[in-house]
């Protein structure tokens, strides 16, 4: 302990188990290198597998983006009656008798907007924390485990993208965060 007083509650190295016993259960490993006067390093090694993620893979404005499983509600093909326009464009979507925001996932990722009709796109219903939007995209690709790849700090603060993967093919594909993208819609 680096205490000054010992005390009942001081030096009891409470906090230091409770993180080796989550890392434990993650299958982990805690590295600890101390030098005498000069301080402690510890290394926390996690398997890969923690940074592998279900998703569904999209296609939008040409680009591939891989969308987490556990945040897609489902998919459709919207009809015309089922789009509400505001000024000549789609925001709202009726699915099962509630409105839900509609956003194009290009435009709000900064690519440009593909031309065409709302019902001849794919809408897909994600959900974060109770809020529900459908986003369109051109092409529902399939589903498939990725490995999270972080994009450095140049893209770490950008809202809806959480991270990259490589793909089979050997490109990038942009892994999409639910909480980002709703909050970007239902500001």
């Amino acid at each position: 302990s680096t205490a000054a007083q010992v005390t009942n509650v001081s030096g009891r190295g409470v906090g230091m188990d409770v993180v080796r016993r989550n890392v434990d259960a993650l299958r982990g490993k805690i590295e600890i290198q101390s030098v005498p006067g000069r301080g402690t390093t510890f290394m926390i090694k996690l398997p890969l597998t923690l940074a592998i993620l279900d998703g569904l893979m999209l296609r939008a404005a040409g680009e591939r983006f891989v969308l987490p499983t556990f945040a897609v509600r489902e998919s459709l093909r919207p009809k015309p009656e089922q789009i509400h326009s505001i000024q000549g464009r789609p925001h709202m979507i009726q699915v099962r008798n509630t409105l839900l925001p509609l956003a194009s996932l290009a435009e709000l990722v900064g690519f440009a907007e593909t031309p065409g009709n709302p019902w001849d796109r794919v809408a897909v219903v994600i959900e974060d924390d109770g809020r529900r939007i459908a986003l369109l995209v051109d092409e529902l690709l399939g589903k498939q485990e990725v490995v999270i790849k972080s994009l450095g700090g140049t893209f770490a603060r950008v809202r809806g993208v959480a991270g990259g993967a490589i793909l089979g093919d050997g490109r990038v594909g942009l892994i999409l965060d639910a909480a980002g993208l709703t909050g970007l819609v239902c500001q």
